[in-house]
């Protein structure tokens, strides 16, 4: 049976915690989230003992997320600086996999406030590669820029680096795959092939939302996306979520929303992919922002169908 999880980006309090715990008829395992504060992470760890797989880098949460394509020394430095904080969080709470959005098309310090950071991905920098301005999504052209190219190679180099540290210290570093906004790297199933061919010391986290959404915009088989990517052979952890995103024939009709939704809704297909993905042994993540119990046990009912 693959090791199944719950991230707390769903549970942000001690209550809702001590509350899924106590309604939940088997133990749990959880995925720390980027969003917990350094005080919420001690206040939930009596909680978590024995029960932390995974930790979504940064975690505590930073002012920035991590940049390792920047050209900027500064940004290189702080975000190594905060990954290592990450890193002993994850080994603290004795977690084997931290999870990491690898870095940005920029060589600005990306805030992790919400606001900010879409004000400088609608800014100046971004406006030649803005295909859909809401969300700002990227072009489809976009992965083929010797912009985006160029901070992709940046990112591996340090990725490298990085994951030998964390491979010191018996954690596995998956990079993420995003969705398709301008200065998000890594979204297609392609790069991802690619990343782990080229820089054999990471791992991958395969978040099927996010390649859904990449799918309708690239127009890539997402079947054969995701299977392509489990071939690797280095996918260690995914994140379970379904959005109500669509394809279209232009801007205005198609669909690329990251909702982080129940995976039941939206006819998206959860059945193929939790049979899929258990077949891989790769862990399950449950990143979903609403009913994060009623998940857990689709999952779980589904997994009891398998034969394992």
């Amino acid at each position: 049976m693959p090791i199944t999880a719950i991230s707390l980006v769903s549970l942000q309090s001690v209550d809702r915690l001590q509350a899924i715990l106590r309604a939940s008829p088997n133990p749990l395992r959880f995925e720390l989230s980027y969003e917990m504060s350094k005080g919420l992470l001690d206040s939930m760890r009596p909680l978590l003992r024995d029960s932390v797989v995974s930790v979504h880098a940064a975690c505590p949460n930073t002012k920035f997320f991590p940049n390792l394509a920047s050209n900027d020394a500064s940004v290189i430095r702080q975000s190594y600086q905060d990954l290592q904080l990450s890193l002993e969080t994850t080994v603290s709470f004795g977690g084997n996999i931290m999870v990491l959005h690898p870095g940005y098309a920029t060589d600005l310090a990306i805030p992790s406030h919400n606001q900010k950071r879409q004000e400088i991905l609608s800014g100046a920098e971004f406006l030649p590669y803005i295909w859909k301005e809401e969300g700002s999504i990227c072009i489809p052209s976009y992965l083929q820029t010797e912009h985006y190219k160029g901070y992709k190679a940046n990112a591996m180099a340090n990725l490298k680096q990085f994951a030998s540290a964390c491979a010191d210290r018996n954690v596995m570093l998956a990079v993420e795959n995003l969705n398709p906004r301008v200065g998000y790297l890594f979204q297609t199933p392609q790069e991802m092939i690619d990343l782990v061919s080229e820089v054999p010391e990471c791992s991958l986290c395969l978040d099927v939302g996010h390649l859904w959404i990449s799918s309708c915009l690239y127009g890539f088989d997402y079947y054969q996306g995701i299977q392509d990517i489990l071939a690797t052979g280095k996918v260690v952890t995914t994140h379970l979520h379904s959005n109500s995103s669509h394809p279209g024939a232009d801007e205005y009709t198609i669909r690329l929303e990251d909702d982080h939704t129940s995976l039941d809704k939206y006819t998206f297909p959860y059945e193929w992919i939790i049979s899929t993905i258990a077949a891989s042994g790769a862990n399950m993540v449950l990143e979903v922002k609403e009913q994060p119990l009623e998940n857990y046990l689709l999952l779980m009912r589904e997994l009891g169908k398998l034969s394992l």
